[in-house]
């Protein structure tokens, strides 16, 4: 699981790339859910150390994620850049999705590494 979530060499496949997916949504809810235990009732406002385990866990997601969606487009043998498409609204988001997500990568090795499916 390091080297999908954190590494952004190579590639993986579909069936990877969702489970990578569902494990950061249980971390997230863990971290989260520690979150809320550093939450003052009192002034209800956040600790200190909330908000920093918040930033931590946002920046921890975004690597994440960016790692996953790089090896992605990686197995579909196109270039990392292909992620700047998610910043057009709405679209860009759907493109990824379908892109990472439901299409399959190439069959053979490509310029990017082996087949994860042969592996």
């Amino acid at each position: 699981m390091k080297n999908i979530l954190f590494s952004f060499q190579g590639r993986i496949s579909r069936k990877q790339f969702f489970l990578g997916i569902l494990f950061m949504m249980v971390q997230s809810l863990v971290l989260l859910f520690l979150l809320s235990m550093t939450f003052d009732l009192e002034t209800n406002t956040p600790s200190t150390a909330g908000i920093i385990l918040f930033i931590a866990v946002l920046i921890l997601n975004l690597w994440q994620s960016f790692a996953l969606y790089v090896k992605r487009f990686h197995d579909r043998n196109k270039s990392a850049w292909w992620m700047l498409i998610g910043l057009v609204p709405v679209v860009g988001s759907l493109w990824i999705l379908i892109e990472c997500g439901f299409l399959a990568g190439d069959k053979g090795d490509n310029q990017f590494g082996k087949n994860p499916k042969l592996s």
